[in-house]
C-alpha cells in the first residue's frame, strides 16, 4: 500500500467513526489527517521532480560523452602518431636485447643496458662523416692513424 493509499484509508477510518464534528479531537484529527494528505502530496511531487532531474541529468552526461568523443578523438589519434614517431628500437651490442627507447633518452646521448649493464652511446645528428666522438668515429680515427 503506497502512502497516499494509506491516508485516505485513515481518513475513511475516521469518517466511518462519526465523530463529532464540532469536539476539539474531532478537529485535530481531521488536521492530523489533512497535513499528512498535504506530505504526501508533496512526497509524489518530489519524487517527480526527482526523476525528471535523473532523466536531464542522463541527458547532459549523453551530450558530454558525445563531445568528449568528439573532442578528444582528433587528440588521442595525434598522440597515437607522435607515439610512434617517437620511439626507437635499438640492439645492446653487448648481449643483444632489444630496447625500445624515446626521443628523450636519445637526445640524452646515453642509455645503460638493463641487461648486462653496458652503456649505449647515442649521436642522433651523427651520420659518422663527423669527428663528433662517438664510437664509429672514434674506430674511423684509429683506421686513419694506423
Amino acid at each position: 500500500m503506497t502512502s497516499q493509499e494509506k491516508v485516505a484509508y485513515l481518513k475513511g477510518l475516521m469518517a466511518g467513526l462519526e465523530l463529532d464534528p464540532e469536539k476539539k479531537e474531532t478537529k485535530v484529527l481531521n488536521a492530523m489527517a489533512d497535513v499528512l494528505d498535504d506530505i504526501v502530496h508533496d512526497m509524489l511531487d518530489i519524487e517527480d521532480d526527482i526523476i525528471d532531474i535523473g532523466d536531464q541529468i542522463d541527458g547532459i552526461d549523453e551530450d558530454l560523452t558525445s563531445l568528449e568523443d568528439d573532442f578528444y578523438e582528433d587528440e588521442d589519434d595525434e598522440d597515437d602518431e607522435d607515439d610512434d614517431d617517437d620511439f626507437f628500437e635499438v640492439k645492446c651490442p653487448g648481449c643483444g636485447e632489444e630496447l625500445y627507447i624515446d626521443g628523450d633518452i636519445l637526445e640524452d646521448g646515453s642509455l645503460e643496458c638493463p641487461k648486462c649493464g653496458r652503456v649505449m652511446e647515442f649521436h642522433p645528428a651523427c651520420d659518422c662523416d663527423c669527428d663528433c666522438g662517438c664510437e664509429h668515429c672514434d674506430d674511423e680515427e684509429d683506421e686513419k692513424d694506423d
